[in-house]
């Protein structure tokens, strides 16, 4: 099955658990469904078009332990209960986890999907084909702000850890967003394990490694 080897950098970005309220933690990882989306962001699709793209597959390893470190900021959080409240007098102060030099390898294949992602991404990044793309905005990896640095198309090189579907795994990792945009269904958890570190290759058919972007349940 054909594919494509993407290499991203990504200077600081954050993972929110949907679990996390005044104390904002971060997955040491992206979560598939984030990776997702920045694919789907880099050639122009919009999030009601998505479901065209699930059954795609993606394998993730990081090439290098992020560093963590922890911000202080102040947010406001008006609830639908106060719509009416001085924004002013709902500002509180928060604690945030940030990743810092996240990299990390990308494998792609269109899977089950009833679009080709793979041709797509190929088009958005090379010269020849980018004017086939329309989209607009910086590329982000999660929230608008963290920006991706680079994504490229590469040959994987030296060693890296493997996200693998394991049932038992530690994390529990969103691998499809359903927002009220995109109609009905619910987003979908699956649990991971990180493993250990390995060299970099693509991994074959029917592995484990390799995520399969289930579209919502229904």
């Amino acid at each position: 099955m054909d594919s494509v080897c993407l290499y991203v950098d990504v200077p600081i970005c954050s993972f929110r658990p949907r679990w996390a309220r005044e104390y904002q933690e971060t997955y040491a990882l992206p979560p598939p469904a984030t990776v997702f989306g920045m694919l789907l962001s880099l050639v122009g699709v919009d999030w009601p078009d998505k479901e065209q793209y699930a059954g795609v597959e993606l394998a993730l390893a990081l090439s290098q332990e992020p560093e963590k470190c922890r911000i202080f900021r102040k947010l406001r959080r008006v609830p639908q209960s106060k719509k009416d409240a001085d924004p002013l007098t709902e500002r509180r102060p928060d604690y945030q986890d940030i990743l810092l030099d996240l990299q990390f390898w990308l494998w792609l294949r269109d899977g089950q999907a009833c679009q080709t992602l793979t041709d797509r991404v190929r088009a958005a990044l090379e010269p020849q084909r980018r004017r086939q793309i329309i989209r607009y905005g910086g590329l982000s990896l999660g929230e608008s702000s963290h920006l991706v640095n680079e994504i490229s198309l590469k040959m994987p090189s030296g060693q890296g850890r493997f996200l693998c579907q394991d049932p038992e795994g530690y994390y529990q990792l969103p691998v499809w967003v359903q927002h009220p945009r995109c109609g009905h269904g619910q987003s979908r958890l699956e649990h991971f394990t990180l493993l250990p570190s390995e060299t970099l290759s693509e991994p074959p058919d029917y592995d484990p490694r390799w995520i399969t972007i289930v579209g919502p349940q229904r």
